[in-house]
């Protein structure tokens, strides 16, 4: 995998600024999930201890792997409009054998998580997700966040494949899903929420969408 740029890994779309999670963004990530539309979706809202983990958990990744969240600034009001962009999926955890079991069999799988091949591969594939503050949506940036999601892991990162997965009644996030052409794959049950139910539960049912390099 090829070293990237911090140039490269800043990206601008046609109206938003994309900008990888450092330190320095502690604040604004912390406007973002303090946002009550995104607190629905997260059951809750981080303390500042919590942001600053996430935070450094972020910046190291990007250090590392050369690829993980944004935050995504709107380019005419400099405003922060929301979190975004890809993450490796991390072989061995729950979620990921969930996943493994939905796409068999995937002609790309077996390589992308033979142990043998090691993290070259296994970085080829990832996560795209994205979360908006409440005021900006309806405005199409979900989109924007996530086709520039796409086009970092297929053009800069050689991807094999990027999965996409909500909460089944997140109606909002699989359109998205849907529009960048991602194909749904099944559900799997993981910690969640459920429709009408207060709290997260550990049986939630979610949507998975996939979607394999062009090339």
């Amino acid at each position: 995998m090829p070293i990237l740029t911090h140039n490269v890994r800043t990206r601008e779309t046609e109206h938003l600024r994309l900008e990888p999670i450092t330190a320095s963004h502690l604040g604004d990530y912390l406007t973002v999930f303090n946002d009550d539309a995104i607190a629905e979706w997260y059951a809750g809202k981080p303390t500042r201890e919590e942001a600053v983990a996430d935070v450094a958990r972020i910046e190291r990744a990007w250090n590392v792997l050369g690829v993980h969240k944004w935050l995504a600034y709107e380019v005419s009001s400099g405003e922060v409009v929301g979190r975004g962009g890809l993450s490796c999926m991390v072989l061995g955890s729950d979620v990921a054998c969930e996943v493994v079991e939905l796409l068999r069999p995937a002609p790309w799988l077996d390589e992308a998580f033979n142990p043998g091949n090691g993290m070259q591969l296994a970085r080829r594939w990832f996560e795209i997700g994205w979360a908006l503050r409440g005021a900006f949506w309806g405005r199409g940036y979900a989109s924007e966040i996530a086709r520039a999601g796409l086009d970092y892991a297929f053009e800069e990162l050689a991807a094999r494949a990027v999965v996409s997965f909500t909460e089944r009644h997140n109606a909002r996030s699989r359109a998205v899903m849907e529009r960048m052409g991602m194909t749904y794959a099944g559900e799997f049950l993981w910690e969640g929420l459920l429709e009408g139910v207060e709290g997260v539960h550990p049986d939630a049912p979610f949507a998975l969408y996939v979607i394999t390099s062009p090339e």
